[in-house]
């Protein structure tokens, strides 16, 4: 029986997939394999186009320890970000091919995107037939990223890209992206938007025209007598000089998994340390044997004794993102934990479960730009009503800019509500508990679980739907409230460190 194998991700409109019929036959096996996992309504749809569908993820074909080496493998000292990430994308795609393969033999190739975790070029070298589909985001290269990926494979020629690149006007920046501060006769010069990371900061910080000039000037002050401070999701907007005269410092303003395998963060100006919210935020960067500090103006934040819940009738679900950053990341991750809270809300009547996607979700290099959307037509399918949306998260528009950090204000909407957290890798669960709210970590991929910095504390996490249901029963407990009490005087001590 002959096979057919549909590569695909979520920029595919569905309603593309009708004009397949017209290619295939009417019998076999027809495998669709995504790099998204298909929610039922999804896999309604297509069930009603072709006989004998197969749903396959990614993930399904790789274990932990493969993804590892991957990012390990595709790691060499002077390659560019973009290539180690290409690098990643096409080791991925050919250890995923060659095991679907092993599956489904002499099974007929069909690509339909280049996107979202698909390199084409990978199928289609072995033998898969390019469909063009419909799309929520454009999946042609512009000319002029296709240019700037040939000069970088030509080393004479990149290096006079670079020069000019970097002799290029810089942008202006304005008043309310440069603040100033001082500490200890230092003075500090924060660029971006304080918004993410303020509240860990013991430290008043104004807005300097006169600053803003100097800097729109090319002028840098001295290592000696003051620092330049920015966050790790901003730093792209602000390039410095890689000078070593001059003190630049990337702060943490997310939770950051000490068990990550990639090496996005080796890609960096020399001068450049991290900034670490606390002794938990430093062991990613130990481990990867990267310069950082514990911010010396740090705002010691420690969680309160929180506020049980009798009975638990409000949960918030807060997600993590996905993207090709890391061959540990696949954008399924995040619609197992969807597809896992569904079925708890149709098991759990009486309890209200609102869903919080990530914004970052709708970047056309995340999670994807219909990602939210996709959910919201999953929950309305399912008609239940104690499952609901955020609706403090972003709907993706292709005429907007896309953000890669967010304000932390939708997000306390959200938490008004809650009076108990699930969440993957999230540092929404630690806003959580600084609210007096209990959390809960949920790891369902097959990979490593990357919160388990929180978890070694002793906070608690899930690893089925069956823990998920089984948390949701016992979070009113006295065993559950000493556990999670052990755990948050764990926590407060663990801040109380400092580095010697």
């Amino acid at each position: 029986m002959m096979s057919n194998i549909f590569v695909l991700n979520q920029n595919v409109k569905l309603d593309s997939l009708k004009q397949l019929n017209k290619m295939i036959g009417d019998d076999g096996v027809n495998v669709f394999l995504t790099t998204n996992f298909m929610f039922e309504n999804e896999r309604d749809f297509v069930s009603v186009l072709f006989v004998n569908p197969v749903f396959r993820t990614f993930a399904d074909y790789l274990t932990d320890a493969e993804m590892d080496r991957i990012d390990n493998e595709s790691f060499q000292i002077g390659v560019h970000q973009d290539d180690y990430i290409a690098e990643i994308k096409r080791r991925k795609n050919k250890l995923v091919l060659k095991k679907v393969m092993a599956e489904f033999p002499n099974a007929s190739l069909f690509v339909l995107s280049n996107s979202l975790g698909i390199d084409s070029k990978v199928w289609k070298i072995a033998g898969a037939k390019t469909i063009e589909a419909e799309y929520y985001y454009p999946e042609r290269i512009p000319f002029k990223r296709r240019i700037r990926q040939v000069l970088r494979k030509n080393q004479m020629v990149n290096g006079v890209y670079c020069l000019l690149k970097r002799s290029r006007r810089r942008r202006l920046l304005d008043d309310d992206e440069v603040k100033v501060g001082h500490f200890e006769g230092k003075k500090y010069v924060f660029l971006g938007r304080l918004s993410r990371i303020d509240y860990r900061l013991d430290l008043s910080f104004e807005t300097s025209h006169e600053e803003v000039e100097r800097l729109n000037a090319g002028q840098f002050e001295k290592k000696d007598n003051c620092t330049y401070v920015t966050t790790w999701h901003e730093h792209f907007k602000y390039p410095l000089p890689d000078d070593d005269s001059i003190a630049v410092r990337w702060a943490q303003d997310g939770y950051l998994p000490p068990n990550y395998s990639h090496y996005d963060y080796e890609f960096k100006p020399n001068n450049v340390v991290y900034y670490c919210w606390d002794e938990l935020g430093t062991h990613l960067f130990k481990n990867r044997c990267l310069p950082y500090e514990i911010i010396p103006f740090r705002k010691k934040l420690y969680m309160p004794q929180p506020s049980f819940p009798e009975r638990i009738t409000n949960v918030l679900i807060v997600a993590s993102g996905s993207g090709d950053w890391t061959a540990l990341k696949n954008r399924s991750d995040d619609d197992i934990m969807v597809y896992a809270f569904a079925q708890m809300a149709k098991r759990f009547p009486h309890i209200h479960f609102t869903y919080r996607c990530h914004p970052t979700w709708i970047h056309p290099s995340n999670v994807g730009v219909n990602a939210i959307n996709r959910v919201s037509e999953y929950f309305k399918s399912l008609k239940l009503p104690n499952l609901t949306l955020s609706s403090n998260t972003p709907i993706a528009d292709n005429g907007k800019e896309f953000q890669l950090s967010f304000s932390r204000s939708s997000l306390d909407e959200d938490l008004n509500e809650a009076d108990f957290v699930f969440g993957e890798h999230s540092v929404s669960m630690i806003d959580a508990a600084f609210r007096g709210i209990p959390f809960c970590s949920v790891n369902l991929t097959k990979r490593r679980n990357f919160f388990i910095g929180m978890n070694e504390l002793g906070f608690p996490t899930c690893a089925s739907h069956e823990e998920i249901a089984r948390m949701l029963e016992k979070a009113s407990s006295d065993g559950f409230r000493k556990e999670y009490l052990d755990a948050v005087n764990n926590y407060n001590r663990m801040t109380d460190e400092e580095e010697e």
